[in-house]
């Protein structure tokens, strides 16, 4: 018996032994990529919209010292841009129906700078296919772009080792966002035209197809992928329909479908796109209510199978002088530090200032008018105003004018007074006139991370509304951009890889404004290149280009 029990003894201890050895045992253990350090990032780009003959411009920023650095010209009609390396940007070029080919254009870095000699990269695009938008993995040599009026619609495969374009995939109806997985094994392409999504699995197969994913989406209008490429969440359009602005999320985990869809009990109707904050792993999504008439930034936890809300940010209104009723602001643009403490979220509001304007003076390079504010916003510099009205001596004084300084409380103007260019010459008139003025008011509120609270709101100057076709007379408005009205992107954030500043990039004010976010506040702007457009007298300059897109930079 104890024969037997000594051997029961032996095999138990082999057995515990045989299980501390070094034997393999699956184990799931997530491996989400590395992403480059954010520190590594020293610039920001704007790329510049030039009109439907010219070519566009990037025009580089260096974090460090608030300076342009570089430009270099892209294609006719950039719409969109993306970092693929860390010394290499692509940028798609929309170009113009039955001119040129569409194309993107590849520029490559030499430190904060573009490399001009030799020229940049043109990668050329199927003619009239309209590309809107492009995509890439982090450090990978294949590009996906979206090609709408190609027939049919499709998602183009470029390899940016040859530079040329390798394959062509059918996808819905008007895509317009696409999303790759950073573990580069996914594409996912938003299709608003048709609401739905199409999916394909990377391969060295040449002949890539897509599979549509079986879900509810409506016009889905943006694709971002979380950083561990187990999820993709689809920003869903504003259609007058239950799934207006839901978030819609895709489990990416089977390798070749069906792809799992769930969607999330928030909606933001409204909302154009959403940025994923790997950091904190977030989605911040800036809209506006129609219901509490303000905007909104609407905060997702996605760190769970499913997003939940951690919060919804009311963004202030705009106040008015003279107790006028408050204008909401429109979120529309949204950046996050990339040392986690704050998100920056851009908003504005198109105010229309009118004026009684009681006399006017000339000294044959300025012109100085009195006025009574009767509704709107109190002119500051760098806002519009169109004259009319003027008796007929002063007839010279009608126009369009930007205001280049505030007078008022002055020996020249003891009460309220404006001034602008003009080269005629007039000794103070009375006069019974009117002004008035279309002009866009940005602001940027800073909301803490750790509290999702809000910890100011800083103001960002004004300037003309460019959406605006025509003067109130009727006749054309000098300082229309059709590109504005028009444009994906009207305003854009992007965040400095050091976390010191963040930008906004506005298409009506052809500049980038710069955040101090040291102490958050407002510290320069720097304009976008010289444009095509014509003068607008009695400035002899050129205006600035408008920028369409701003990004993180090499």
């Amino acid at each position: 018996m104890k024969r037997f029990l000594w051997l029961g003894l032996v095999l138990f201890v082999y057995v515990i032994c045989a299980g501390c050895g070094d034997v393999f045992r699956p184990i799931i253990i997530p491996n989400p990529p590395v992403f480059p350090n954010p520190a590594a990032a020293h610039t920001v780009v704007s790329i510049n919209d030039n009109g439907t003959v010219v070519p566009g411009t990037a025009m580089v920023i260096d974090v460090s010292g608030d300076t342009d650095v570089s430009i270099a010209n892209v294609g006719l009609a950039p719409v969109h841009a993306v970092q693929q390396t860390a010394s290499q940007v692509l940028v798609v070029n929309h170009s113009v129906t039955g001119a040129v080919a569409d194309s993107i254009t590849k520029l490559s870095f030499s430190g904060t700078t573009i490399v001009t000699s030799p020229p940049p990269t043109t990668i050329t695009l199927p003619a009239n296919s309209a590309p809107n938008f492009v995509a890439v993995a982090p450090s990978a040599t294949t590009a996906y772009v979206t090609l709408p009026n190609y027939t049919p619609p499709s998602v183009g495969v470029v390899t940016t080792l040859s530079n040329q374009l390798a394959n062509v995939i059918t996808v819905g109806s008007n895509p317009d966002a696409i999303a790759v997985t950073p573990d580069n094994s996914k594409v996912y392409v938003a299709n608003q035209g048709d609401s739905t999504v199409n999916g394909f699995t990377v391969n060295n197969t040449v002949g890539l197809s897509s599979r549509i994913i079986n879900g509810s989406f409506n016009a889905p209008v943006w694709v971002s992928a979380r950083s561990d490429s187990q999820r993709v969440y689809i920003l869903n359009g504003t259609t007058g329909s239950p799934q207006d602005g839901a978030v819609s999320t895709i489990d990416t985990t089977s390798t070749a479908g069906p792809d799992n869809v769930i969607d999330a009990s928030v909606n933001v109707p409204g909302a154009a796109y959403m940025l994923y904050d790997g950091n904190l792993n977030r989605l911040y999504i800036p809209w506006f209510s129609q219901l509490a008439t303000q905007g909104q930034l609407t905060i997702l936890d996605v760190s769970q199978s499913v997003p939940t809300v951690l919060a919804t940010v009311p963004i202030p209104s705009f106040t008015l002088p003279n107790n006028q009723n408050p204008i909401p602001a429109t979120a529309t643009a949204v950046a996050a530090l990339p040392d986690g403490s704050r998100a920056y979220v851009a908003s504005y509001a198109s105010i229309t200032t009118q004026l009684n304007i009681s006399s006017v003076s000339g000294d044959g390079t300025t012109a100085t008018y009195a006025y009574t504010l009767t509704a709107g916003q109190t002119l500051s510099p760098g806002m519009t105003v169109y004259v009319s009205n003027m008796p007929a001596q002063e007839n010279e004084f009608d126009g369009t004018y930007i205001v280049t300084a505030i007078v008022s409380g002055t020996s020249a103007c003891p009460g309220t007074c404006f001034q602008a260019p003009n080269t005629t010459t007039l000794a103070s008139t009375p006069v019974s006139a009117s002004g008035t003025g279309s002009n866009i008011f940005p602001q940027v509120t800073v909301v803490w991370t750790n509290s999702n609270t809000i910890k100011t709101t800083i103001g960002i100057p004004p300037f003309p509304d460019a959406t605006i076709p025509y003067l109130p007379n009727g006749t054309p408005d000098p300082l229309y951009a059709p590109v504005c009205a028009k444009t994906r992107f009207r305003f854009t954030m992007a965040a400095g890889g050091d976390s010191s500043r963040a930008y906004l990039a506005s298409c009506d004010g052809g500049m980038v404004n710069i955040i101090d976010t040291t102490s958050d506040t407002y510290a320069l702007n720097l304009p976008a290149p010289v444009g095509t457009l014509p003068p607008i007298p009695p400035n002899p300059q050129n205006p600035p280009q408008n920028p369409v897109f701003l990004f993180a930079g090499p």
